[in-house]
């Protein structure tokens, strides 16, 4: 099932992440398009400002601390 409960909320990646393409770079922006469960764990799609959307975990990226939604990364 499609969280979307995130939809829109700006992120930064946390590291290099690898994908088929090469490799994302650390604090490289992107936006959440949703959630989802699969086999147990949970995945999030983001759109990225460099044109890749990609699957990652969470512990791959935290949300970018935005006054105008109040959420942060709990640091």
């Amino acid at each position: 099932m499609l969280d979307r409960s995130l939809g829109g909320i700006r992120c930064l990646t946390v590291r290099r992440i690898a994908h088929h393409g090469g490799y994302l770079p650390g604090k490289l922006g992107g936006t959440i398009r949703y959630t989802t469960e699969n086999l147990g764990r949970t995945l999030v799609r983001v759109d990225f400002d460099s044109g890749e959307s990609l699957m990652v975990l969470p512990d791959d990226v935290i949300l970018d601390a935005d006054p105008e939604h109040g959420v942060g990364d709990g640091a």
